[in-house]
């Protein structure tokens, strides 16, 4: 019988080196045909000196994580001279050189006065950072603006906690995504205050996350507030309405504010800038009198209407705003590079068991469920709550890591009382955390028939609580 011969293994796929997304770059600015983004563009071939050094940086071994990325940087901020550059700063700020450090390549300096948006010619679309970021002629952009420009184009926007970055003023990073917005801080940050060692990171199952009921909105921002509210509450979340800005962040954990009530038109903004301006800002203007971290996303994935949502979380807890974005994106969550310690748990303290609440309490953040090698066993043990011990043993075992910060995972540390110690674990990925494990003197009925906590559970709910035979 004739067989046909098994199909080759897939090519992969080369990612275009630095050089290929700077032409790109080039076509897409010629094409969107927008020269009032820029205050200064620099010349295709002095971008692309640049972008060949990265290209060699990368084939030399470097580890270049924004290696070709393609970033705007607004007028404010300094740039460092080129070769053939004149009256401009020998050096670039902080934030730049940390993003070029890393590969990204400046495509040139954007203005801050009022344009029109990037869907919409006749509407008004803030400055050219985010408008250069919404016609995907750059990656990212950095501006002094905040995140009106980001919901009138339908970009994300990310405000740090002052003083986390090196800066003056405060940095917003305008980009696509969440992912790409958090990549470039995690590079940028390191300024002039420092990660408190309680800083809470996430919120739990059930953040509670309050919501202006008071605010003069237009038809299409209500319906674009009502729909980010509703797909909270269905993630878990619990939503308040309240007046603004009364009680703040008394009793939340987040604030999610409608980032514009209108789109005005260009024409209007630009006769009345002032006005205009002062309506646009209406709704977050009260956040720039409070210190506080800010994530702006637009309403819906790939949704190209200018009423985009902006959350609000106290200091340092950028990780919580980030997290909650998400549930606008479809993103994955990912971490931005606060100080912690990560810990693995396989009992009561999984999420929906008796004990989580410590770890919510504590501003633990749950990062994902893991699995461990093929060498841990579990065993029952006579406590109030159940809880299982982690011995060595033959099986993988299922559980989940969960981040902390210094001083709480202090504080987790002195919960866990004999017989649970903290031991490292090896994980499937290769990683080995700490983790709740069990003194191996203090043995009880082997739970081998289970690789995880929650399938006993779900046979005890049935069988009754008792030695698994």
């Amino acid at each position: 019988m004739n067989t046909l011969p098994p199909d080759p293994d897939p090519v992969p796929i080369t990612p275009p080196t630095a050089s290929q997304r700077v032409i790109a770059a080039f076509e897409r600015l010629t094409e969107a045909g927008r020269p009032e983004l820029w205050t200064t563009l620099r010349a295709v071939e002095d971008v692309l000196v640049d972008a060949k050094a990265v290209d060699e940086r990368v084939k030399a071994g470097e580890n270049l994580p924004l290696a070709g990325t393609v970033i705007a940087v607004q007028d404010l901020i300094d740039v460092a001279k080129q070769p053939s550059g004149h009256g401009v700063p020998e050096t670039s700020a902080p934030v730049v050189a940390r993003l070029t450090a890393a590969g990204a390549v400046v495509l040139g300096k954007t203005g801050a006065a009022l344009i029109s948006g990037a869907w919409d010619r006749t509407k008004a679309g803030g400055n050219g950072a985010a408008v250069a970021v919404a016609l995907g002629i750059v990656d990212l952009a950095l501006s002094t603006g905040g995140a009106v420009p980001a919901a009138l184009n339908a970009v994300t926007a990310v405000k740090p906690t002052r003083g986390l970055l090196p800066a003056a003023d405060t940095v917003s990073v305008y980009a696509s995504g969440l992912v790409a917005a958090r990549r470039a801080l995690a590079l940028m940050t390191g300024g002039d205050r420092s990660w408190p060692a309680d800083v809470r990171l996430g919120a739990g199952e059930h953040p509670r996350i309050a919501y202006p009921s008071d605010l003069p909105l237009g038809e299409a921002a209500t319906l674009a507030l009502h729909t980010v509210v509703a797909r909270l509450t269905a993630a878990g979340a619990v939503l308040t309405p309240i007046s603004l800005p009364e009680r703040g962040f008394d009793g939340f954990d987040a604030l999610l504010l409608p980032t514009v009530p209108e789109h005005p038109g260009i024409a209007e903004a630009l006769a009345d800038p002032a006005g205009v301006g002062h309506r646009l800002a209406a709704c977050t203007a009260f956040a720039n009198l409070l210190d506080v971290a800010a994530v702006t996303v637009p309403v819906l994935p790939g949704d190209r209407r200018p009423f985009g949502v902006t959350f609000l979380t106290r200091a340092f807890e950028d990780q919580i705003a980030l997290d909650l974005a998400t549930v606008c994106t479809d993103e994955p969550m990912t971490p931005y590079p606060e100080p912690g310690e990560d810990v693995v748990v396989f009992g009561a303290h999984l999420r929906g068991q008796p004990l989580n609440a410590d770890l919510v309490e504590l501003g633990a953040r749950f990062t994902g469920p893991v699995r461990t090698t093929e060498a841990y066993r579990m065993v029952l043990l006579d406590t109030k709550p159940p809880q299982p011990g982690v011995l060595d043993g033959g099986t993988a075992l299922d559980g989940e890591r969960w981040r902390l910060s210094p001083a709480a995972f202090d504080r987790f540390a002195a919960t866990l009382k004999p017989p649970f110690v903290l031991e490292r674990v090896e994980l499937a990925d290769g990683s080995t955390p700490l983790a709740v494990r069990c003194d191996p003197a203090a043995d009880g009925p082997g739970l081998d028939r289970y690789e995880s906590w929650r399938g006993y559970v779900r046979f005890a709910s049935t069988a009754g609580l008792r030695a698994p035979g």
